[in-house]
């Protein structure tokens, strides 16, 4: 019995088929390249916003309280 793989996704450099992610996009396993997600962008930076609010706000508690130390 000969199984067949259809794949819908071929490399745009080098034509390997390949598989898409659980969220879209892909890596070839041949040349590496990468498509993203759609919204991975958006998604990435919405995080790094998010993380500096976090980050000042704890920087934040921990002068007024005097755990900052300056070296």
């Amino acid at each position: 019995m000969s199984s067949q793989v259809h794949h819908s996704r071929y490399c745009p450099t080098c034509g390997t088929p390949v598989k898409d992610g659980p969220r879209g996009g892909y890596v070839c396993t041949l040349c590496y390249t990468v498509e993203e997600p759609p919204g991975a962008v958006t998604d990435r930076t919405e995080w790094r916003h998010t993380k500096r609010r976090r980050l000042a706000a704890a920087r934040a508690v921990w002068e007024r309280e005097g755990l900052l130390t300056a070296d």
